[in-house]
């Protein structure tokens, strides 16, 4: 199904073939608690292009406030609307342009962003739109949102200190630090035009707290490697690990991890023996092997699991080069694994 403001542009597009040229395309409308956005699209058909000027005037209403909005336009011939009246141009005419505006996803979440009106120059093969925000109406759904978000982060969770229950309070942080994150740039965006400053100071404290009980919940999840027997590996390999999940922000315990990554030989392999095997093939010495990778928390539940297999390549008067290579495409391959595991920590 198609969304709603996209049913409603034929009817737009009956409306404005009769309507002589509204005044907004040459001086937009200054009403308090409200900024109003001015945009334009060639004319390629009726409901394509009031879409793209009603896209594009949204986009006009972040830029407005102060929002970084990507755009990308060509244009061949532009000349600048100035008007006899003292007041700011709406906005620069364009002829044989092409404009791809991508409004981004905050300014699409903006309460109270509308689009007011539309028109159809033929003549030019122009479509305008006017679109506006509201600031009250904006503020105060942003005030709501934060409320809500407050009452859920003072809830209490129940952590028994299991490593589920620490990992539900740590998603949950995460959750409600990426919805304060969004409430974060909304706020800047209505302060950037004229609304309340107090609301930024507040959603930004919130903000600023729940990121310093997530760095808290997240450094509490402990993590360590652990082989299995017949697994030899060479020192380089538990850093690797160790590295990748401190730059996460987790913890690391060598002793009582509340998670274990836990590294086993393929079936078949046997205490005291490689995890590897080594052979010749046109001249060269090849060590192949693979290993099973699991991840584990401390009461034996099982969260991810996967198997890497390493390769090194060398010359035989030198055995040592192929084991060498192969172990430095484990560690390579293993820091990539884990870090990707780690990246899916809310997702478990």
């Amino acid at each position: 199904m198609l969304p709603a403001r996209l049913l409603l542009v034929p009817a737009l597009v009956l409306q404005v073939q009769a309507a002589v040229r509204p005044p907004w395309i040459e001086v937009l409308p200054d009403q308090p608690g409200r900024v109003y956005g001015l945009g334009m699209a060639p004319l390629s058909g009726d409901a394509a292009t009031l879409q793209a000027a009603s896209d594009n005037a949204r986009a006009d209403v972040v830029a407005r406030l102060r929002a970084d909005v990507k755009a990308d336009t060509r244009i061949t011939t532009l000349s600048q609307e100035s008007r006899g009246t003292g007041q700011k141009a709406a906005g620069s005419r364009t002829q044989s342009t092409e404009v791809g505006t991508q409004v981004q996803a905050r300014a699409t979440e903006l309460p109270g962003l509308v689009v007011q009106e539309t028109w159809l120059d033929r003549a030019g093969r122009t479509g305008y739109a006017l679109a506006y925000l509201d600031l009250g109406l904006a503020q105060g759904e942003l005030r709501t949102r934060l409320a809500i978000l407050r009452a859920d982060l003072a809830a209490d969770r129940g952590d028994d200190g299991t490593p589920r229950a620490r990992l539900v309070a740590a998603q949950a942080l995460a959750k409600a630090h990426g919805e304060l994150l969004r409430l974060d740039d909304l706020a800047a965006l209505l302060s950037g035009g004229g609304g309340d400053p107090g609301l930024r100071g507040q959603v930004l404290a919130a903000r600023l707290d729940t990121e310093r009980r997530l760095a808290a919940a997240r450094s509490a999840l402990t993590f360590g490697l652990a082989t299995a027997p017949g697994v030899a590996l060479d020192p380089d390999v538990k850093d690797v690990v160790r590295t990748t999940v401190l730059k996460e922000g987790l913890g690391w315990s060598d002793q009582a991890p509340l998670f274990a990554i836990t590294l086993r030989a393929r079936s078949g392999r046997g205490a005291g023996r490689a995890w590897w095997d080594s052979r010749s093939y046109m001249g060269f010495l090849v060590a192949e092997g693979t290993l099973g990778l699991t991840l584990v928390d401390n009461t034996g539940q099982e969260y991810e699991s996967m198997s890497i297999t390493a390769k090194g390549v060398g010359v035989p008067e030198v055995p040592s080069q192929a084991e060498v290579r192969l172990l430095a495409d484990f560690r390579a391959k293993l820091g990539s694994a884990v870090a990707a595991w780690l990246a899916d920590v809310g997702k478990w």
